[in-house]
């Protein structure tokens, strides 16, 4: 069970690091909660976090299928890190960018829930990086061995995960000294992250072989 402990361990801190920092996600959020609302920032999370359970549950069963072929599966878990490291190095050398350069005014429309939730659905539905990531992100923490149980544990914490933070974006945007806070330190966050990344992926390479 140690072992399994170990997994969900780098697979939260990796993800949990990756939705640290600001992606076209967080940017249609940023707009949808600066131009109509709060409701519809949290909306437009609900319609992105149900995109990326697409691409989790893909990647999870995917990932299932293959892992009793272990040359794949150790090659997968490889070219997981690689990816991982390579995101990591992207964040480390990231410039600094003005994540609020532009005021928007909000427009007084009509709350259209399902525009609201088809824009955040379609906006990470539509980026192919979100199914090379999740199917790296369970080809570094599932085992041969591993149980569908705890693959689909696996699952659900990875949904959860970023329909919380994707809210919690909807708050701090919405909030002047969030928005002061974020403007301030992305950046920084960024560059820490990418370190975790690298550090991750390494680890998980050296431990492969």
């Amino acid at each position: 069970m140690e072992i399994y402990l170990t997994d969900f361990l780098a697979l939260a801190l990796a993800h949990f690091v990756a939705l640290l920092s600001p992606g076209a996600d967080f940017f249609i959020i940023l707009t949808n909660s600066s131009k109509y609302g709060k409701l519809a920032g949290i909306i437009t999370s609900i319609g992105i976090a149900f995109a990326n359970l697409f691409y989790i549950l893909l990647a999870l069963f995917g990932v299932t299928l293959i892992k009793d072929n272990e040359l794949i599966f150790t090659t997968m878990k490889i070219l997981g890190s690689l990816y991982l490291i390579y995101i990591g190095y992207l964040l480390l050398f990231s410039k600094k960018r003005e994540l609020f350069s532009k005021k928007i005014e909000r427009k007084k429309t009509k709350r259209d829930i399902f525009k609201y939730f088809s824009i955040g659905f379609l906006s990470a539905i539509l980026n192919p990086k979100n199914s090379i990531f999740y199917f790296t992100m369970f080809s570094i923490s599932i085992q041969n061995d591993t149980p569908f149980y705890l693959e689909s544990f696996y699952a659900t914490w990875m949904f959860l995960a970023v329909l919380s933070w994707d809210i919690f974006i909807v708050y701090l945007v919405t909030n002047n000294k969030s928005r002061i806070f974020l403007e301030k330190y992305s950046n920084f966050i960024e560059k820490i992250s990418g370190i975790i990344l690298f550090i991750i992926g390494s680890l998980i390479i050296f431990n492969s072989f």
